[in-house]
């Protein structure tokens, strides 16, 4: 294939110079006179070297005369230093003839003969001796151009000795290679055979080449190896592949690789004898292994000298090996997972002659372990030169994990902390269908049972009538089902009735029950709990749903009423005593009294009294009396033994009492809660008189407004906090839905806390008692401390919170602390309103030298546009009232006007309804 490149290389190069000549030939057409020959044929040689110095090649032109006279007309400068000669045309001809060797001379004066005779295309590769000794190797080349005068034949010399040394050295090396090598080219024309190729088809290379291969090796048509070629022909990838060769009778293996001439150089590698070999050792294994295939047991054989000779598929799997192959070239004190005992194991055997169901622990290639049974004997083979050891290993590994359960299955059964009992299910009909076998020890405590006294007996003979056939039935259910069964049963124990959850188990042998395992565990605790903690969540939401008509009171006087009812639907006291503080004493207001006809009229009392109502206001907390006799006063509390006050702030007290037992802390937390709403609901009603008295005066009105709010928020903080003090406390102190309850109390009360906050800041703000700094800060930065500390509501709630960088900081002069409860406000409120699956985005940005925007978006539920100009004004929602859709205090977004306001900032909204809704705030900087 270097051939022909270069052949190529020097055809166009002989076709460009031809061309060249052409053109010439062209232009000096027309009518020529003969006194301008010697000019035009001047300016050829010229032309002619000036081609010379472009080309690869030495141009040249050789002249046949009408008398058949030969000379050389014209030879490029580059002859001399190519061929060593000189340039003068005269002679030059005869020099370069004397230097081509012997051997080749005729044959090249034979092919110029046949040339000029036939007036055609003459091309030769001849070798030249350089005057120096040096042999090259030339390509010559020319084109014929008859005229008047003879022939002129024009044409170029290449030097090609680099080639032919190459092709020299490839087919020498190809030839030393004992592989069967051919190759062919695109058009799969066989362009090289080896000797041993010629050998192995027993064609002769001259009949090969130039041939197609499909053609030659017409067998090999619709086999492997057409499929196989022709892949790597398209794919120019090599492949390999084994394919048997009918024309040969013989297996090959075949090694096809593409070669840079757009063909491929094939491999062939005679493999007969071995697939051979290969075949007889499978049949010998095959039949070794038809042998012992049927055998459950691990067989091998042995030697001292070889290891393992053979061994069975059961036994190469029983070790995890893939192969015999693989086993046979382990070690063998890999086998045993102690090395040492295979020491002592050949010592026995050498002893004994053999070994006889010897219990070992074998050691896998995984390295686990498994127990195995050993047996050998040692044999000797027919002529006696050799000693094998013939050994057979049982797993029992199952077998003693079985009964390793059964030790593990006894253990848990008498040690089990769970009633457990066996019953014996017999056949259809019987008269005894269900019988107990085995009782743990914690059935015969808990029951009194002992395991020998029921042994035998049904269910209903030993629980009695009623209890019997309902676990009978149970029995009978489990036995038809043949699942497991759960269910809970109460039952007598212990001297009381207590409730169990039981759980009845088949065991199923060919496919009938045999058994029934039952499994007894006492839920009596946990049933108190459950009852406990009902009785709870309906006193919550009793509670929850009688405070709701406290906040809308319109009369002091109202609120006891309105406690004693609440009291009356939630709780159950022998006493309930309900005042007020009036003109500087203790107002009884409501009072209820079961059974205690001792007791004197309630009257007013002074606050230096020693009473529970007087207590627990000066303490302002719940306070429990132990004793009625503990208090220093006159009053007879007759059979009640315990008191409890619950101060409703400073404005009065509720008292309860009991005739005997304690007050659980559930209970005085709800009540303090209920005291709670109380006070927020009287000091409403104090601060609305307060309101009424100053309408008169608008802007008194707005500053008392003002001051009230301040006011009220400080003063509810108290038992506001002591309500979520107790709410957090009572979490860490009850579990399942009594932590639900307590959760409900304490989120509400934070609910609260933040609504008093808001307020407050309001009232700041309305009172002009709001100072703002004037300090340079960074909103990109607020904006991301804000959306990590409301990451987490954002993620209960599954509303995606994103936060777009600015990529430079946004900067500008604005008070930090407004600035972020602005963001806060805002960033809060798009979640809330943001259904789940939802997304929230807060950008920044710097806009110009004069201001900067924040801008809150969200896909939440939009905003009417008749609600709109409201959504600005304090405690205003788009919803509102007891049915409303959403939490909150509608102060939020009035803060974040007033505090945009105070900072000479502006605040646009964009919201459409269903759709969502941007927050726009711009800042100057």
């Amino acid at each position: 294939m270097t051939y022909l490149l270069v052949l190529a290389v020097g055809a166009g190069a002989v076709l460009f110079g031809l061309g060249a000549f052409r053109i010439g030939q062209r232009l000096r057409q027309g009518h020529r006179r003969e006194e301008e020959a010697a000019e035009e044929q001047a300016e050829q040689s010229a032309r002619l070297e000036a081609l010379s110095d472009s080309m690869p090649g030495v141009p040249y032109e050789f002249r046949v005369g009408p008398d058949g006279e030969q000379s050389l007309a014209f030879i490029g400068e580059g002859a001399g230093e190519l061929l060593g000669l000189s340039t003068e045309a005269g002679g030059f001809y005869e020099r370069f003839v004397e230097h081509i060797p012997d051997s080749h001379r005729e044959k090249f004066l034979r092919s110029v003969e046949r040339a000029v005779a036939s007036q055609s295309h003459w091309q030769l590769e001849i070798p030249f001796d350089r005057p120096s000794g040096d042999r090259m190797w030339l390509l010559g080349s020319a084109e014929p151009e008859p005229n008047g005068k003879g022939i002129l034949f024009r044409g170029l010399l290449l030097d090609i000795t680099e080639r032919i040394e190459e092709e020299r050295r490839r087919e020498q090396v190809i030839q030393r290679v004992t592989d069967t090598i051919m190759e062919v080219d695109a058009e799969w024309r066989l362009m090289l055979v080896n000797d041993q190729a010629e050998s192995l088809f027993d064609v002769p290379e001259e009949e090969l080449l130039g041939r197609k291969f499909w053609n030659v090796f017409a067998q090999a048509q619709g086999t492997r190896i057409e499929k196989e070629s022709r892949r790597a022909m398209q794919t120019r990838k090599p492949v390999r592949f084994e394919e048997h060769f009918e024309g040969l009778d013989a297996w090959f293996n075949i090694q096809a690789y593409p070669n840079p001439d757009g063909g491929l150089a094939f491999y062939f590698d005679d493999v007969t004898e071995r697939r051979e070999r290969d075949a007889q050792l499978r049949e010998r294994e095959e039949m070794l292994r038809s042998i012992t295939e049927n055998v459950s047991e691990g067989i091998y054989r042995s030697t001292s000298e070889e290891g393992i000779a053979y061994a069975n598929s059961a036994f190469v799997e029983m070790f995890g090996y893939e192969s015999l192959e693989a086993l046979r070239s382990a070690d063998p004190s890999e086998f045993y997972a102690d090395p040492a005992e295979r020491e002592a194991l050949y010592r026995e055997e050498d002893e004994q002659g053999g070994l006889d169901k010897v219990e070992v622990q074998f050691q896998r290639t995984d390295g686990s372990v498994f127990t195995g049974l050993l047996s050998t004997k040692t044999v000797q083979s027919p002529g006696g030169e050799r000693t094998y050891n013939d050994g057979a290993v049982t797993d029992i590994t199952e077998r003693k994990a079985r009964e390793r359960r059964f030790e593990q299955a006894e253990t848990l059964f008498q040690n089990a902390q769970d009633a457990l009992f066996l019953i014996d299910v017999e056949r259809e009909g019987a008269e005894r269908a269900f019988t107990y076998r085995r009782a743990n020890p914690v059935y015969e405590k808990t029951f009194g049972h002992a395991e020998d006294d029921i042994c035998g007996r049904s269910p209903s003979e030993v629980f009695g009538k009623e209890p019997g056939a309902f676990l009978e039935a149970k029995c009978r259910k489990c036995k038809r089902r043949k699942a497991s069964l759960d269910y809970e049963e109460k039952l007598h124990a212990k001297g009381e009735a207590a409730y169990f959850r039981a759980r009845l188990a088949p065991v199923v042998v060919d496919g009938q029950v045999q058994q029934i395992v039952g499994t007894l565990r006492d839920i009596t605790e946990r049933k108190r709990r459950e009852e406990t903690i009902e009785t709870r969540r309906r006193k919550i939401e009793a509670l929850y749903k009688a405070t709701s008509g406290l906040f809308s009171i319109d009369r002091r006087d109202a609120v006891p009423d309105r406690i004693l009812v609440v009291l009356e639907e939630v709780f159950d006291f022998p006493l309930v005593h309900i005042g007020l503080v009036e003109d500087g004493a203790f107002t009884p207001k409501k009072t209820v009294a079961e059974d205690l006809a001792r007791m004197p009229e309630p009257r007013p009392r002074p606050m230096d009294a020693d009473l529970a109502a007087t207590r627990a206001i000066r303490a302002g907390e719940a306070v429990v009396i132990d004793s009625s006799d503990d208090l220093e006063s006159e009053l007879d509390y007759g059979a009640l033994t315990t008191l409890a006050g619950i101060p409703i702030a400073g404005h009065g007290a509720v008292v309860l009492g009991r005739k005997q037992g304690r007050f659980s802390s559930f209970n005085l937390h709800l009540l303090e809660v209920l005291a709670s709403y109380a006070a927020l609901a009287l000091e409403r009603l104090e601060r609305e008189e307060t309101l009424v008295e100053a309408r008169e005066e608008a802007e008194e009105a707005a500053q008392l407004k003002s001051a009230m709010l301040a006011n009220m928020s400080h003063e509810v903080r108290t038992p506001l906090m002591s309500m979520i003090g107790s709410a957090d406390l009572l979490r860490e102190d009850v579990e399942g839905e009594d932590a639900e309850m307590a959760e409900q109390i304490f989120r509400s009360g934070q609910r609260l806390q933040e609504t008093l906050t808001s307020v407050l800041e309001l009232s700041r703000l309305e009172g002009d008692a709001y100072t703002l700094d004037d300090d340079p800060v960074q909103l990109d930065v607020i904006v991301r401390e804000v959306a990590q500390d409301l990451n987490l509501r954002a993620y209960e709630k599954d509303v995606q919170l994103e936060v777009d960088s600015p990529g430079a900081s946004v900067e500008a002069r604005l008070d930090e602390t407004a600035t972020r409860r602005i963001v806060t406000n805002l960033v809060e409120n798009a979640i809330k309103f943001t259904p789940e699956g939802g997304r929230v985005q807060v950008r920044t940005r710097s806009e110009g030298d004069e201001t900067v925007l924040l801008e809150v978006e969200d896909t939440g539920v939009g905003i009417a546009e008749d609600a709109k100009p409201k959504i600005f004004d304090a405690f205003k929602q788009e919803s509102e009232g007891l049915d409303r859709e959403y939490e909150g205090s509608g102060l939020g977004l009035s803060i974040v006007d007033r505090l945009t306001t105070y900072m000479d900032g502006s605040i646009e909204v964009e919201s459409e309804k269903g759709v969502g809704t941007q927050f726009a705030v711009r800042f100057p900087r």
